[in-house]
C-alpha cells in the first residue's frame, strides 16, 4: 500500500480528505506543528527522516481579504506558505524522489469579461497579477513553479468546497449559506458570478486514483457543471430548508466596484471534461452534490 504525505491535514478539505481516505491507503497527516513547510530545513530533514511514496498539498492561507492586506509583502505569511511552502517541497521531492500533488483553485485567474471562464485544463494562466488578488496571485506562482520544475507533479484545482460532516474551525461553502439563512442575516447573493463547486466526498477517488497512479497534468476536480450563488443557495435551502423564494438578488459586478474590494473571479469556474476522460470517471453536477450534501447532513454523516 503506497504513503501519502498529507500537508495541511488539519484544515478544511485536508481533515475530510484523512477521514474518508485513512482506510484505502496509507496516509501520514501532518499540520504546522509536525512540519513547517515555511522551513526549508525542516522539509529536509522531515523527508529524510520518514518514508512515503508521495505527497499531497492541501495547506494554503485561503481567507482572500486577509491575504489582501499582504499583498505585495513576500515575508508575509501568504507568500511564505502559498509559494515558499510549496518551493520547498518541490525541492525536497526532486532530491528524494517523490510525487507531488498541489491543490490549486480558479482564483489564480482574472476571471472578467476579458477572461472568462469556464476554464479549461490547458487554459493559459496569467503572468501579471493585475485584476488578480494577492491570494489568486500566491497560488498562480505556486503553480508556475511547479511546471517550471524538475519535479514528478500534477495540479488538482478545487472551488469552493463544501461537505456534510462537521468541521469546527470555519463553516464551509453550504453550511455558510445555511447559517445566514437560519439566522436570518442571509444578504442578497449574485447572479452575475459564475463557478465550480465540490462535495468534498467527490474529492476523494479522483484524488487517490491520481496519487496511485502518479498521473501528470493539470486536473479539474469540481461539479461537472457550473452555476451561481444565487441558483446554489436557492437549491439548497430548497433542498436543506424546504423553503422557496427568500433569495434575495445581487451582482458581483456592482459589489466589485466598491473601494477596497478584494479582486476575484466573476466569471470563474472550471471545465472537467479532459479530467473525466482521463481518469475514466464522471463528475456529478452541482445540484447531485447538493443532494448528497443535504441527505448525508440529514443522517449526520
Amino acid at each position: 500500500m503506497k504513503k501519502i504525505l498529507v500537508v495541511g491535514a488539519t484544515g478544511l478539505v485536508g481533515s475530510r480528505f484523512v477521514s474518508l481516505a485513512k482506510d484505502k491507503v496509507g496516509i501520514i497527516p501532518v499540520d504546522e506543528n509536525t512540519l513547517d513547510i515555511t522551513s526549508a530545513e525542516a522539509v529536509d530533514n522531515y523527508f529524510s527522516e520518514n518514508e512515503f511514496d508521495s505527497v499531497l498539498n492541501f495547506a494554503a492561507i485561503t481567507n482572500v481579504d486577509a491575504a489582501e492586506k499582504e499583498k505585495g509583502d513576500e515575508n508575509g505569511i501568504t507568500w511564505r506558505l502559498n509559494v515558499v511552502g510549496v518551493e520547498n517541497l518541490t525541492k525536497a521531492c526532486i532530491k528524494y524522489n517523490k510525487f507531488i500533488v498541489q491543490i490549486s483553485t480558479d482564483f489564480i485567474f482574472k476571471g472578467d469579461q476579458n477572461n472568462p471562464g469556464p476554464y479549461s485544463e490547458d487554459a493559459e494562466i496569467p503572468d501579471s497579477m493585475d485584476g488578480i488578488g494577492w491570494y489568486g496571485w500566491t497560488k498562480n506562482r505556486a503553480e508556475n513553479l511547479l511546471r517550471n520544475s524538475e519535479c514528478r507533479n500534477v495540479i488538482v484545482r478545487i472551488a469552493y468546497p463544501f461537505y456534510s460532516a462537521e468541521f469546527t474551525p470555519k463553516l464551509d461553502y453550504a453550511k455558510n449559506y445555511l447559517k445566514l439563512h437560519d439566522d436570518g442575516k442571509l444578504f442578497p447573493i449574485f447572479t452575475d458570478q459564475t463557478l465550480s463547486v465540490i462535495n468534498v466526498d467527490e474529492l476523494v477517488e479522483p484524488l487517490l486514483k491520481i496519487l496511485t497512479e502518479e498521473l501528470i497534468g493539470t486536473f479539474h476536480i469540481v461539479s461537472s457543471n457550473t452555476t451561481t450563488p444565487f441558483d446554489f443557495v436557492e437549491y439548497l435551502l430548497r433542498k436543506a430548508r424546504n423553503v422557496e423564494g427568500v433569495v434575495q438578488k445581487g451582482l458581483m459586478e456592482e459589489f466589485l466596484k466598491a473601494e477596497g474590494r478584494t479582486p476575484r473571479p466573476r466569471l470563474g469556474g472550471f471545465k472537467t471534461k479532459f479530467t473525466e476522460k482521463n481518469l475514466n470517471m464522471k463528475f456529478k453536477t452541482w445540484q447531485e452534490m447538493v443532494d448528497e450534501f443535504v441527505i448525508r447532513l440529514q443522517n449526520k454523516k
